[in-house]
């Protein structure tokens, strides 16, 4: 198995983003692509079905089946993880599993309480480690396998765990608010010190340097998909200034917000298909069915 992805959505609401992540799509041969859905209303239609989205709602999209995102209503924006994994010979009882176990063709409610688990497996594809990036598949390897067990509770770990599930909810919430960490502390019921702690010791960073994390993921897609103005960005996602945002933004990705929508707009733009066919004016309903 190799991941190839792994990303978080943050209120898709801005119209570009909704037509970039809305798209109609599917992926190649071999390509398994998880969706799992916080919140939001919409639809998510996966083959020639339409299914409702629900906090904790999770998706399957196998090889070849089309798939895309429908947003009802902007004022309260989806927000969902992807992980887009390719399978090997050496999977085959992985696929099978998709296949007859846990079937592609159906919703699966395991509950909102996946947040720490989704962003630590993102967080490990992304890691420069390769034995920490191994250790993610590991880790997807065993959430299929106990997916395909029906088990109706899946374990979410310890209080610590779940404690660091309400600091994310509380983050994530906030990436276009202002915040900072005795507001975090105080909605967590602990002290600043013991917060710090929890988030090196489960994340490997700090709760503030998380946030500007997400901000800095949002404005890269801002970037790519509106002709919002810089300083429009670096307001709408809490900076003090331009120029702090700016070298926030250089600091995480190696470009300034300029370079960085000059490099992959062209880049987008120049490539006639992904790794995934994507069709972009396909707007039609394989279903008018809603499950």
């Amino acid at each position: 198995m190799h991941i190839k992805d792994a990303v978080f959505v943050y209120h898709l609401q801005e119209p570009e983003d909704i037509d970039w992540h809305g798209r109609y799509h599917f992926h190649g041969a071999d390509e398994y692509e998880i969706h799992y859905f916080l919140g939001g209303e919409g639809s998510f239609l996966n083959g020639s079905r339409k299914y409702s989205l629900e906090p904790g709602s999770l998706f399957i999209s196998p090889p070849g089946v089309k798939h895309r995102i429908e947003t009802s209503n902007v004022s309260h924006p989806v927000t969902y993880y992807a992980i887009l994994m390719q399978l090997g010979r050496e999977d085959e009882e992985i696929q099978e599993l998709f296949a007859d176990e846990i079937r592609w063709n159906r919703k699966h409610a395991i509950g909102d309480g996946y947040r720490f688990f989704f962003e630590e497996l993102r967080e490990k594809t992304l890691s420069p480690n390769s034995y920490i990036r191994r250790s993610a598949i590991h880790q997807l390897v065993s959430f299929i396998y106990v997916l395909a067990s029906r088990e109706k509770q899946m374990n979410l770990g310890n209080a610590e765990n779940a404690h660091v599930e309400k600091a994310l909810r509380f983050l994530q919430h906030r990436v276009f608010a202002k915040t900072n960490l005795p507001a975090l502390a105080r909605h967590l019921n602990l002290s600043e010190e013991y917060t710090i702690r929890l988030f090196r010791h489960k994340l490997r960073t700090t709760p503030m340097k998380y946030l500007k994390k997400l901000r800095i993921e949002a404005a890269t897609s801002m970037l790519i998909s509106s002709d919002r103005l810089i300083y429009s960005i670096a307001d709408r996602l809490q900076f003090n200034s331009e120029f702090h945002f700016s070298r926030s933004f250089k600091e995480h990705t190696g470009y300034s917000p300029r370079q960085y929508r000059n490099r992959y707009r062209q880049i987008i733009g120049e490539s006639p298909e992904h790794e995934s066919i994507i069709y972009l004016n396909d707007r039609s309903n394989p279903s008018n069915t809603t499950e």
